[in-house]
């Protein structure tokens, strides 16, 4: 019989054992599967598109990096159409196919869909308090791996825990439950957000904190819903809309305030004074950093707000950052006891601080010390893999070379 448009592909099984298709699955490169299901086995991207229900667009601006894919659901969607084998769907991070990922799979029959749904609300029911800890934990292990290592090393598999989040929560029959899972879903997905920013893949961290607004909504968590807000609004500024950032930061402030802790507070002020920085607004600026000033005055940020980290230290970095660009004869002296005060697990903010510290230097005329800070900044943020630094470090170097 012959097989139709819509059925999963005939792939030689010598094409998946091959060593860049193992390499290519490994990395979730989908550009470079693409390639090589058309040099391998004949593929057309129309073809992979029809057996894997996904719009030959979007397929096309996958293979081109003009999005990412962001769960693991798109790619177990691309794994049901392929058909892959077993050994090929464990090197993406997928189950067998023994034990069905998906029930939206288009080869899969009607009965089956059903049993596969009935089968994600059983495993959710199991979801209790421990559960629900570990999965904050396993969020917490993640954010601290990024601290220390930069977003690349760790985008996969926050990916994946993402993708776990999010169908637990949809299965969820409870609403204590769903509201405990949406408040850990919406943190996830903020740290995603911000490792995308990080890796500048911006239009991917604007969704990541869509969805983390919106699970912070559900969850009813009015600390996460401000924090979220807060660092989508850096999307705005890295996309060059200051004003627009400003206002963003602004809103979530004034929608949250009355039930926020003072740290987060805290945060959304000093967020608000580095918009206005941006924006040219030193008066706002200085205005705002005095108001996170004064809300962190009642006590650092501590393991009730997991991922808020923000303490004296890091609120002298934050402003020194913002008072560079005004020149303040004081910026390098507040930034260098920062650098002596700052935990050393914080490996790309050191980044940044150290290029801050390196304008700092040279508006004094100390060119040699900015040099010197330069370099490590570079060396922290290529460790990291830090885009985001990287790109403020050529800039700040090019300004030093020109004046040079």
């Amino acid at each position: 019989m012959r097989s139709g448009a819509f059925d999963p592909p005939a792939v030689p099984a010598e094409v998946w054992a091959r060593p860049d298709m193992t390499t290519a699955l490994r990395q979730r490169d989908i550009g470079h599967l693409i390639a090589l299901l058309r040099q391998w086995a004949g593929l057309s991207q129309t073809r992979i598109a029809t057996a894997t229900g996904i719009a030959q667009g979007r397929l096309s601006d996958y293979a081109n990096g003009k999005h990412a894919i962001t769960t693991m659901t798109v790619w177990e969607r691309i794994a049901d159409g392929l058909n892959m084998p077993d050994p090929a769907r464990a090197c993406l991070g997928l189950v067998s196919r023994d034990h069905p990922a998906s029930y939206a799979s288009p080869a899969a029959t009607q009965p089956e869909r059903e049993t596969e749904l009935l089968r994600r609300i059983a495993v959710a029911r199991h979801i209790d308090v421990s559960v629900i800890g570990a999965l904050q934990s396993e969020t917490d292990a993640i954010r601290l791996l990024d601290r220390r290592l930069g977003a690349p090393a760790v985008t996969a598999k926050l990916e994946a825990h993402i993708g776990h989040l999010d169908s637990s929560l949809r299965h969820s029959l409870r609403p204590g439950q769903r509201q405990s899972l949406a408040a850990v879903t919406a943190d996830a997905c903020a740290l995603a957000g911000w490792q995308a920013i990080d890796m500048r893949h911006l239009p991917e961290a604007w969704n990541h904190f869509e969805h983390a607004i919106a699970a912070a909504r559900e969850a009813g968590d009015m600390c996460l819903l401000a924090f979220a807000a807060g660092e989508q609004a850096y999307v705005l500024a890295d996309l060059g809309h200051h004003l627009d950032a400003l206002a963003m930061v602004q809103a979530a402030y004034q929608e949250t305030r009355a039930c926020i802790p003072h740290q987060i507070r805290a945060w959304l002020r000093a967020a608000e004074g580095e918009m206005a920085a941006a924006a040219g607004y030193e008066t706002a600026c200085r205005h705002a950093l005095d108001q996170a000033a004064s809300e962190i005055s009642h006590g650092s940020s501590g393991e009730d707000l997991p991922y808020l980290a923000l303490n004296e230290a890091h609120l002298a970095r934050w402003r020194g950052n913002c008072l560079v660009i005004f020149g303040d004869p004081h910026t390098a002296d507040e930034l260098a006891a920062a650098l002596a005060d700052m935990d050393g697990t914080f490996t790309r903010a050191e980044a940044g601080l150290r290029c801050d510290l390196a304008a700092a230097l040279h508006a004094q005329g100390e060119s040699g010390e900015a040099h010197r800070h330069l370099s490590q900044a570079r060396q922290l943020a290529q460790l990291t893999g830090s885009a985001r630094q990287r790109r403020r470090i050529r800039q700040l170097a090019r300004k030093i070379g020109d004046a040079a």
